[in-house]
């Protein structure tokens, strides 16, 4: 009769632990929104304002020499439509401004990859300065809640909502680094082919 009382309460021991360490285990790991915590924390949204406001500013310094690119365009069309190849060959003048108009063109397309590059650039750069400041907000959350592993919300399949602390590093974030330093990459021009 003791070893059946032995057995049961062994057997109840192993259920309880059964039940007892996936739960445990459950709270060792944390879910994070990463998503969430760029588009709703405030240095999210101040990054994301300072990148809009660089392209802007970059679109603003384009934009002169693109409206009198489509002004020079318009007035060529003008000059060309009705002729044919052969008469607008004919006309030195006309070919010499189509030649130097096709040379703006290039010219300005160089300069506005060169924006389009340096726009991404900044945006890396502001993406990275602010992964620093999330990791030490996560970190901050993680050691709080006795966390061993924190898992990407998009790479979960389903979890609990006690398990997920995006909203608290979002807090965290919000108290600690309101503000991102984004700062504007300018790339050199292009060498002069010789």
């Amino acid at each position: 009769m003791f070893k059946l009382k032995s057995v049961a309460a062994q057997l109840v021991v192993a259920c309880a632990v059964a039940i007892v360490t996936p739960a445990a285990f459950a709270q060792d790991i944390l879910i994070l929104d990463t998503a969430r915590v760029i588009k709703e924390s405030k240095a999210g949204i101040d990054m994301a304002t300072k990148v809009q406001q660089i392209g802007a500013t970059m679109q603003g310094e384009l934009k002169p020499e693109q409206d009198a690119l489509r002004t020079e365009k318009t007035s060529l069309d003008a000059r060309v439509q009705g002729k044919t190849r052969e008469q607008i060959g004919q006309d030195a003048a006309l070919v010499a401004q189509l030649e130097a108009y096709g040379r703006k063109l290039q010219t300005n397309a160089a300069k506005t990859d060169r924006r389009a590059r340096e726009l991404a650039a900044t945006e890396n750069n502001a993406l990275y300065t602010f992964k620093e400041k999330m990791d030490a907000a996560v970190e901050k959350v993680r050691e709080r809640r006795n966390g061993k592993i924190i898992l990407a919300k998009a790479t979960t399949f389903s979890n609990v909502a006690d398990v997920e602390i995006t909203d608290e590093v979002i807090t965290q974030l919000d108290q600690d680094s309101p503000t991102i330093v984004v700062n504007r990459v300018t790339l050199p021009p292009p060498q002069a082919q010789q």
